[in-house]
């Protein structure tokens, strides 16, 4: 399973332990959405924080795109924004009303330079680079093999062991390749995206595009599945090539940057708190278990935190119950692949305003909302998915 979990090994640190308040572990996303937050709070001013990682991230490794209708947190990192999308099938193209949303993109090296430029104005805040050895999460210690360090708390966005999947859990991946594509004429339509274009082979799956224009003669073209099993380059490469031809009608292009990820896609029940360990980001539960969007979810995650410390506190609101019960459903329909995901979704925004969609995914509506929108499902494969969901709550329940 695509999960980062420490692995213990024998410690050969014999400095002396450094003390902390407190300690995140990983600098990526979620580790520097928190740190960040925390940083800037006046009111934690005075206790100490500690960052660790592996190494200090250069490059562009991601991108990251959310929805939201007023300004973020990091709303000075955003690259670009679209507010028009498009959903595309074969079947047709639904334009979206979009209700005061925008669509956003971060890059992560904005992001990396931006968070650590924050850490470094911080006296209250040390950066450490090495390799976890071994993470103590009744007594708060971390072992690197560059220092031993105690808080008396620790947000990680690494789990402290393997987990272990239940028969009635699933768990696909969101994987994808991207190419960052220049051409020679005015294309694109900067202020309008491609959400999900289904109009590519769905062989292996739900698979679709992501068409991010940036310019009139730039964009970023994302060749996307939900699967068990990732591609090869070969595989990815040729899909996105068909898709040029085939769809945009491109057949002379440079490509200046690829991008590739996996993001797991499960509704297996995360731990929030293990000890005096608090987890974060897809460790914690943070990425939508049914799409694969996680930016706004870690966002929302970090503010809560924050909040919970100025009261003494370490943990979070979760989520209402009922979201990771939906989620679980499609995930059973993506899984048994009795009806194509593409149409599940093409389905859920041509039946649907697009704003109640888009907060569903969000974990935002009312149950009246959801019971609206769960009304336009197929109900032929549905109902015996939510069925088997409910069957298998009473299980765990009773």
């Amino acid at each position: 399973m695509l999960f980062n979990f420490v692995v213990s090994l024998p410690s050969t640190s014999g400095n002396p332990i450094q003390q902390f308040d407190h300690i995140i572990l990983g600098a990526g996303c979620a580790g520097l959405s928190l740190a960040v937050r925390m940083a800037a709070e006046p009111r934690l001013a005075q206790q100490k924080i500690l960052v660790i990682d592996k190494a200090p991230k250069a490059g562009n490794d991601r991108t990251w795109c959310f929805w939201e209708k007023q300004p973020g947190y990091f709303e000075h990192l955003v690259h670009h924004s679209w507010q028009q999308l498009w959903v595309k099938h074969p079947q047709g193209a639904l334009p979206l009303q979009l209700d005061g949303y925008a669509y956003k993109m971060i890059r992560s090296i904005d992001f990396y330079k931006h968070g650590m430029q924050q850490l470094a104005a911080a006296p209250n805040v040390q950066l450490h680079y090495g390799n976890v050895q071994s993470v103590d999460a009744t007594n708060g210690v971390i072992t690197t093999d560059g220092g031993t360090f105690k808080a008396t708390h620790i947000f990680s966005s690494v789990l402290l062991q393997e987990p272990v999947m239940q028969p009635d859990e699933f768990y696909l991946l969101q994987h994808f390749r991207g190419w960052f594509i220049e051409t020679e004429e005015d294309v694109f339509d900067e202020a309008a995206a491609d959400l999900m274009n289904f109009r590519v082979s769905q062989e292996h799956g739900c698979a679709f595009m992501y068409v991010l224009p940036l310019s009139k003669r730039k964009a970023l073209v994302e060749y996307t599945l939900f699967t068990e099993e990732v591609l090869t380059d070969v595989q990815y490469d040729a899909g996105l090539q068909q898709f040029m031809q085939a769809e945009l009608k491109l057949h002379i292009f440079h490509i200046s940057e690829v991008e590739n990820g996996i993001i797991p896609m499960t509704n297996l029940r995360f731990p929030a708190q293990e000890g005096c360990v608090t987890y974060i980001g897809t460790a914690g539960g943070r990425t939508k278990a049914s799409t694969g969007y996680t930016f706004q979810h870690i966002q929302q995650h970090s503010e809560q935190l924050v909040k919970a410390l100025l009261n003494n506190q370490t943990t979070a609101l979760s989520m209402p119950q009922r979201f990771h019960f939906y989620d679980s459903v499609l995930l059973q329909i993506l899984h048994e692949r009795k009806l194509p995901g593409a149409d599940v979704f093409f389905q859920l925004f041509q039946r649907n305003p697009a704003a109640r969609v888009l907060r569903f995914l969000d974990n935002q509506t009312s149950l009246w909302q959801e019971l609206r929108l769960m009304n336009t499902t197929p109900w032929k494969h549905f109902v015996p998915a939510a069925l088997q969901q409910l069957r298998h709550l009473r299980r765990k329940v009773g």
